[in-house]
C-alpha cells in the first residue's frame, strides 16, 4: 500500500525497525536485532547508513534530536506500547506509525505479534492478541496464490492497515477488549463494504471462473488497475 507519511525536507529522520527496506528519507536506523529475520522482513537487514542497535522502549538519543520518526509494523510487537510512544515523542517532533489492523490480524497468521491495533479518531487503541486465530493460515494462502483476493485486499487499505501521522502528541491507549463491534454482524458487514466498483468486481470474478487469473498477463492487468484506482 502507499504509505501516507510526510517527512520534512530538512532535519534528521529516525526509522525504527527498518528491516530490509529502509525509507529513502531516513537518516538513522534503529533495530533491536541484527541478522536475518524472515518471519516478517522480506530479506536480510539493510545497513546502508548510520545504524544503532537499541531497544525502542529506551532510545539512546537526546530529547528532540529528530524532526520525524518512521515506525512501520513495529507497534504491534512492543512489550509496553505506551512507553514506546513516550520515547517517540521525547526524541522526535513528529512521526508516522503503520500497523496491521485488528481485522488483518484476525484473518492472517502472525503469531509473533502481541497486540491488535485500532485507530479511534487520533488515538491508537491496542488490546492483547488472542493465542490463536480461527482462520489459521487460510488468508495467507489466498493472498499469496489467489490474485482476486490479493486485489480485493489491496483495494481496501483502510480496512487492513492502521496509519497515524502525529505532530507533537501521540496518543496510545491499552485496553482489555476490542473497540470493534465483533459480535454485531451488521456492523462488521458495514466495515467490509467493497471499495471496488461493481464492473471491476464482475470482471475479476468472470476471469476467475474462466481460469485466467493465474496467468501473468492477468496479474499485470490487476496491478495496473490497482495503481490507476488506488495509488
Amino acid at each position: 500500500m502507499q504509505q501516507k507519511l510526510n517527512p520534512p525536507a530538512a532535519g534528521l529522520v529516525l526509522e525504527i525497525g527498518s528491516g530490509d527496506n529502509p525509507h529513502p528519507r531516513s537518516d538513522v536506523l534503529v533495530d533491536r536485532f541484527l541478522g536475518s529475520d524472515n518471519r516478517e522482513r522480506g530479506g536480510d537487514l539493510v545497513v546502508d547508513r548510520p545504524f544503532v542497535v537499541a531497544d525502542a522502549h529506551h532510545l539512546p538519543f537526546r530529547d528532540g534530536v529528530f524532526s520525524y520518526a518512521i515506525c512501520s509494523h513495529i507497534l504491534e510487537h512492543m512489550d509496553d506500547p505506551q512507553q514506546f510512544a513516550r520515547e517517540l515523542v521525547r526524541v522526535s517532533a513528529a512521526g508516522y506509525i503503520q500497523s496491521p489492523s485488528e481485522i488483518a490480524e484476525r484473518l492472517f497468521h502472525w503469531s509473533f505479534h502481541r497486540w491488535y491495533v485500532n485507530l479511534e479518531g487520533e488515538t491508537l487503541v491496542l488490546h492483547p492478541k488472542e493465542p490463536q486465530e480461527p482462520f489459521g493460515e487460510l488468508f495467507d494462502y489466498l493472498y499469496e496464490y489467489n490474485p482476486a483476493y490479493y486485489y480485493f485486499q489491496r483495494s481496501m487499505p483502510d480496512l487492513f492497515w492502521v496509519e497515524r501521522e502525529w505532530h507533537g502528541e501521540l496518543r496510545v491507549e491499552v485496553r482489555t477488549e476490542s473497540p470493534l463491534p465483533l459480535r454485531d454482524p451488521q456492523a462488521l458487514r458495514a466495515l467490509a463494504m467493497p471499495r471496488l466498483g461493481i464492473p471491476d468486481l464482475i470482471k475479476l470474478f468472470v476471469a476467475a471462473l474462466a481460469g485466467r487469473l493465474f496467468r501473468s498477463e492477468t496479474r499485470a492487468r490487476l496491478r495496473t488497475l490497482f495503481r490507476r484506482s488506488y495509488v
